[in-house]
């Protein structure tokens, strides 16, 4: 090899060196929050129990889960609950609204933000529940709050502070502060 072959060489070799030992290697970020698995938009999940009978729906504008801590965040939820009576065999159908939802441990959802739960069959002597907050178990199909709560139906204009909500069995009970006005009007 002659100087005009070596020079060349000698400078290629001396740029990797520099590039591969002084310029400063990039490193990947370590994330010390935990991420999302995933994020969805018009979002529709249904359950089923063990019989097959489709128990609830979910349905939301936007979800985002995170499964390292069992969290999956709501915006808009809408819960569509289907109870089935079993002496009767009737279906009633109750419907969870609010602003934001947070569902842990797969069972245990956390409404938030102008709850509405409303029943869509129009046979219950209760047809709406309105309060800021309410907590759903959604495998025993119970709801509970300890916020200011307004029942109302055909006949009935109830208010209090915290409930308790069968909607399998349909018990209901509010806690304390109860305010009621019954109306005497024929459904």
């Amino acid at each position: 090899m002659n100087k005009r072959q070596i020079i060349p060489f000698v400078a290629l070799l001396a740029a990797f060196v520099i590039w591969v030992y002084i310029i400063p290697k990039v490193q990947v970020p370590n994330f010390t929050e935990h991420h999302p698995t995933y994020i969805a938009n018009e979002v529709l999940s249904n359950h089923y129990d063990a019989s097959g009978f489709n128990d609830y729906q979910i349905f939301a504008d936007k979800m985002i889960s995170y499964p390292e801590d069992d969290i999956t965040l709501f915006e808009l939820p809408r819960v569509v609950v289907h109870t089935k009576d079993k002496e009767t065999g009737n279906v009633t159908i109750w419907q969870l609204t609010s602003t934001k939802g947070t569902l842990e441990n797969k069972n245990k959802l956390l409404l938030s933000e102008g709850v509405i739960i409303e029943n869509l069959t129009k046979n219950e002597i209760v047809q709406e529940m309105k309060t800021d907050k309410a907590i759903v178990q959604l495998d025993k199909q119970e709801v509970t709050t300890e916020l200011q709560v307004i029942w109302t139906g055909p006949q009935i204009r109830q208010e209090g502070v915290g409930m308790w909500v069968s909607l399998a069995t349909k018990e209901m009970k509010l806690n304390s502060n109860i305010k009621a006005v019954y109306f005497n009007e024929p459904k």
